[in-house]
């Protein structure tokens, strides 16, 4: 007995690798277009999915969707790229002097909430027999309530200790011609702070550099 031979069906339509890796590219390309990389990883996909499109079209390739994906991703990855590079490269003046403004606003509260601190030790000195406290706690209560006093020690600077002002150790009564000269409250700031609130002892509040600067 004779068995037919079986019927075999079509072949299957074989897939545009290149459709798939442009695809791929487009998407990769896209999502690190802040990056110098993502825009060469945008024209490879172009060029992947102009090829894939031939493929698709004269050879009967599977991926069509594919291609039209890497081709309209990559194009306009490309086209946005000038206008994310202007904006960013627009931004930073804008950035640094937000950030200058900044430093000055810091500076200044730095230099009023010494100033303050510097009120509070000569009306604690007149009251001791000319000296200054040897800690900030002894100013509390009748000289600057608790809470303004906690307000005046932390610093103004974000992440700034809670302490940041410390009484400089100096001998008492100090002479009017050295007055301008003895260093009675300074500052203790950040390392990225450039410059630190000091008080004289002749009430002169006045900026100087920070010795724990680090310069980056």
């Amino acid at each position: 007995m004779i068995h037919p031979a079986p019927v075999s069906g079509p072949a299957p339509v074989e897939w545009s690798k290149k459709a798939i890796f442009g695809a791929v590219f487009a998407i990769l390309g896209f999502a690190t277009l802040w990056l110098v990389f993502g825009l060469f990883f945008a024209a490879v996909a172009a060029i992947l999915g102009h090829v894939a499109r031939y493929e698709c079209q004269d050879l009967g390739l599977r991926g069509r969707r594919f291609a039209t994906v890497a081709l309209w991703l990559s194009y306009f990855s490309m086209i946005t790229f000038p206008v994310i590079a202007l904006a960013i490269g627009l931004s930073f003046p804008a950035v640094e002097r937000w950030r200058a403004d900044q430093e000055t606003r810091h500076r200044a509260e730095s230099r009023a909430q010494a100033s303050r601190l510097f009120v509070a030790c000569e009306a604690y000195a007149r009251a001791n027999r000319d000296h200054y406290p040897e800690q900030w706690e002894a100013l509390s209560g009748r000289f600057v309530p608790a809470e303004e006093l906690a307000d005046l020690l932390h610093s103004p600077y974000p992440g700034g200790p809670r302490v940041a002002f410390e009484i400089v150790p100096h001998d008492r009564p100090v002479l009017d011609a050295i007055g301008d000269s003895v260093i009675v409250i300074q500052e203790i700031a950040l390392a990225r702070v450039s410059e630190i609130a000091v008080v004289y002892a002749n009430g002169r509040v006045a900026g100087l550099h920070n010795p724990d600067r680090e310069v980056p």
